[in-house]
Order: structure tokens, then sequence, then C-alpha cells
């Protein structure tokens, strides 16, 4: 299916609704060719000089990564092309208690560990105190990092939002093999292990999968559906409906919050124990079981403390709200934001306390239309730090200064935020005898979906309920059926009327009901 003419229709609307003018080109299988070149990422060259420079004088390389998926997983992309070159790159990854970002703390531990050469990888880019004490202290920094410059680190950064920062990661190893003369064959390779990653940490990190990250997510996911890495396998039978065609679904609520799980719940190290378990089966079915059991943790943590904090808001809910959580693990303050924008159609920040006494930590999640970042850069002296992107943002504050916060979110928030903006709208009208294999076929297509790739909402009109079972239900149109999961669309047996079913990965999700 090389081109458009092979679409049917309700795709082709899809598309053509949300300005996609060169059909071919977005539907196209991709090549490591569509890809951009590394070197045109700002400051790519200068960066790998340093690194091959720190491999051929055999500095003490330190990777620090972060605690969430794309921190991990960019971390492991750069360990993995490190090793490659024959430099033994340690990796450290802090705990969620030690705040996000390169701390000076850190910073002092790595000079006692003798680093020669510190890369940072989605973090750093406004870490500037930390890594002017580490230049202060003999310690190379390279920063790999695509968050929103606040005050930008002055040292060599490979930075790009393009890209998450396992994207970037993939891209920077590649421009190190090409500046070492790496073959075709051995460079493809390397892109077919890092595209891997990459494709996890685009679709987990809400990154939009457009462009460059795109391509490298769709790359990454067909290398995911015939790997043989050890830790990935365990890892995708445990977390996907069909483990050897895995979608952005089965990622963003399968693979993504096991290893979310770790640095959640214990360490992010436990997850980065999954990817380094490479040919030892045993070794990665003990470090996928750990993290199934953390991810079980966390999500009873979180339906727990979702229904506490829904029964204290009450029902007058603000534009911006503002949610402080005194007895909330830090470690789930993310999640509980995003259900509240689920539930309330609003841009949400929960707060919990810090381990600094008289300090919380925050973390925010948008609604579209509601860039993050640049609502919260006037408040800024509101806060001790703050930074993301445009969907997702973390803070820390002084507990003294929450009531003065929440007002002027919420005031800020107003002339922007639309209460109807997570209502879904028919993109196309779908007729249920189009469905089948070839519609299958067509639909991957147009994977992966999530941030500025959203899954396809279709209208299917003058159908009615055959069968509601669970939070399934089963839709008829003349002689055709779909069953689709219904989470909180008011249906029964016998309806009849107009559906809005969103068809995500191989998942379709009953999104409204017009009775007819």
């Amino acid at each position: 299916m090389e081109g458009a003419m092979f679409l049917c229709q309700p795709l082709l609307d899809v598309l053509a609704g949300r300005g996609i003018e060169d059909i071919d080109a977005f539907i196209k299988v991709p090549s490591w060719n569509d890809l951009p070149d590394p070197f045109s990422i700002p400051s790519m060259e200068k960066a790998t000089t340093r690194v091959l420079c720190a491999i051929r004088r055999r500095e003490r390389i330190i990777i620090f990564g972060d605690y969430d998926c794309d921190g991990v997983l960019g971390a492991h992309i750069l360990r993995s092309a490190l090793s490659a070159l024959g430099a033994p790159a340690r990796v450290s990854l802090p705990h969620r208690d030690e705040g996000y970002g390169l701390s000076s703390s850190a910073v002092h531990h790595f000079s006692r560990s003798g680093t020669d050469l510190l890369i940072t990888v989605d973090n750093g880019i406004n870490a500037r105190a930390a890594v002017r004490l580490a230049q202060r202290l003999g310690i190379g920094v390279v920063v790999i990092d695509h968050h929103r410059i606040q005050e930008q680190a002055e040292t060599t950064a490979v930075w790009s939002d393009g890209f998450c920062g396992a994207g970037l990661a993939a891209m920077f190893a590649w421009a190190l093999a090409l500046r070492a003369k790496w073959t075709d064959t051995k460079i493809e390779y390397l892109l077919s292990g890092c595209s891997q990653y990459a494709a996890i940490a685009s679709i987990a990190d809400c990154v939009p999968l457009l462009d460059g990250t795109r391509t490298l997510a769709r790359l990454g996911l067909a290398e995911l559906a015939r790997s043989r890495h050890k830790g990935l396998q365990e890892l995708l039978k445990t977390s996907c409906t069909d483990p050897s065609q895995p979608d952005s679904r089965d990622v963003a609520f399968g693979v993504a919050p096991r290893i979310n799980a770790a640095g959640r719940m214990a360490h992010p190290a436990e997850a980065l124990a999954v990817f380094e378990a490479a040919m030892n089966e045993e070794a990665a079915q003990r470090s996928v079981e750990r993290l199934n059991q953390l991810n079980l943790e966390r999500r009873r943590t979180v339906k727990v403390h979702f229904e506490e904090l829904v029964e204290s808001l009450g029902t007058n809910i603000p534009a911006g709200l503002v949610a402080y959580r005194e007895a909330s693990p830090k470690g789930i303050a993310g999640l509980l934001a995003s259900k509240c924008v689920e539930r309330y159609s609003v841009p949400s920040i929960v707060l919990v306390p810090s381990t600094i006494p008289g300090q919380v930590v925050g973390s925010g999640r948008s609604v579209p239309g509601v860039d993050l970042v640049e609502t919260l850069r006037p408040l800024g002296k509101l806060f001790l730090r703050f930074g993301g992107h445009t969907q997702a943002v973390g803070l820390t504050m002084a507990v003294a200064r929450i009531e003065e916060f929440r007002e002027k979110f919420a005031r800020s928030v107003e002339p922007l935020a639309r209460r109807d903006s997570q209502k879904p709208d028919g993109e196309a009208e779908l007729n249920l005898s189009f469905m089948g294999r070839h519609f299958d076929e067509q639909l991957l297509l147009l994977e992966p979906f999530g941030e500025g790739n959203r899954p396809p909402t279709f209208s299917i009109c003058m159908a009615e309920v055959l069968r509601v079972r669970n939070r399934w239900v089963r839709i008829r149109q003349g002689r055709s059926s779909l069953e689709a999961l219904c989470w909180d669309v008011p249906v029964r047996e016998q309806m009849k009327g107009d559906f809005l079913v969103e068809f995500y990965g191989k998942t379709r999700i009953l999104r409204g009901f017009t009775p007819r």
C-alpha cells in the first residue's frame, strides 16, 4: 500500500481533515533514509567530537539519565552505543526523591568517583548551576535534552524539541557511528536496536509524533515486532495484546507504565535491568516480573489516592486545577494530574510534599490548546524551579505559596481552556461493512498514535447496541458489528443511534453516543 489510492475513503477523510496533503509520504513504509541528518541538530558535531576524544583518551564516562521511561531508555541507548565504540561508560539514574534533573550533590558524587566526562540525557538543559560546578571540578559535560529552555546551561548541548530524550540519544548514537566511520551494515544494526527504545520513549513521553519522531517511532515499532532481545521479548509478552505486532496503544498503556512504575514506586534501575538482560532469559523474566509487581502496586495506589482526591475537590472545578495532596507519594503526582485531566477536562497540577521541609513538588498535565510551560512562565517567581514541555511540566515551590499559585493559575488558564476540549468529534463517517483485515492493515499505516497524531474517531450512524458486558459493548450496523471498550458512556442493550468510536491500535473505544 504505497499510495493514497489504496486507502479506503474514511481513512482518506481523516487525513484530509488533519491537513495532511502528501498522503503518500505520510503512509509509505519508512526507511532510515527518511530520518533527518543527525548533524543537522545543533551542536551534534561538537558533541560527537568531544565524546570520541574521550573514548580515545580512555576517560571515565558517566551517563546521567532520569527516573522516567524516556530518561531510562535514553541512558541505555547511549551506554549501548558507547560500549560498541569500546568505551565502558557507567549509567547513573536518580531516585525520584532526589528531585528532577542534574543536582550539585550528584555532581560532587561523580567528581569523587573520578569522572572525566558527564553526559546527561533527558535533563540538564536548564541545570546551569550544576553544570558550572561540574566544569569547576574538572568534569566535561555534554547535554542531550529536549525540554523547553528556561536558562540554558553553558556547555555543549545537543538540544531539539523535535525528539524525546531517547530519540535524541538514538540520533546521537547514529552520529557517533558515522564519525567513527562504521560500515553501513553495522550502522543499520545499531539503529535497529536504538529505534526500539526510541519508539517506546517517544510514545510514552507525549512528544508530537510528527516528522522525524514519527519516522523513528514507526521504524522502532517494526523492530520491536522482530526483536531478539530477551528483556524486550518478556516485556512485550506481558504488556501487549499481540506481542508479534505491538502497536502504539500497547506501548502507551502496557509497556511504558511498567517501565515508569520502577521510578514511581522503587528505583529506575529496576527498569534498566530489563534492558540489560539482552541474552539472559532467566534474568529477563525476573526483571519483568518485578516490573509487573511494581505496576500493580502503582495501579492500586493511584486508584485509592484519586478517589480521595475527587472526594476532596467537590463539584466546583476551576478552569485550571491545582490540588495539594499531603498524603500522596511523589511518584504518582503526574498520574493523578493525568486522571484529573481525563475526569474534568482542565489543565491540572498535583502537588505533594518534597523531601525538603517547607517545599512541595508538583506534576502538571494539560489539555489541547493550553501550553503549560508558556502558561506557567509568567508565574515563574512563585517557583523554586520548573520546566517541561507543552503538555507536561514539573515544578518545585514553597508550601506557603500554594494558595497564591492556585488562584493565579486558574486565572491564567481561564481565557485559554475550553471545557469541551476533550470531547471528541467524529473525523469521518465509517460504515462497519468497511471493517476487516484490509481496513486494519490500512489503519496500521497511520500509526503510531499519540501526541500530534491522535487515534482516529469515526461516526457510526444508525446503529444499535447488541450487548453490554462488563466494560465491553457490541454495536451492530446492518449485518456488521464491532466490539468496543466502554468506560463512561451510558449505553444499554437495544439502544439505537449514532456512535463515536475511537480506533486506537487494535482496540476500539466508545467515546460518545447520540440516541435516535
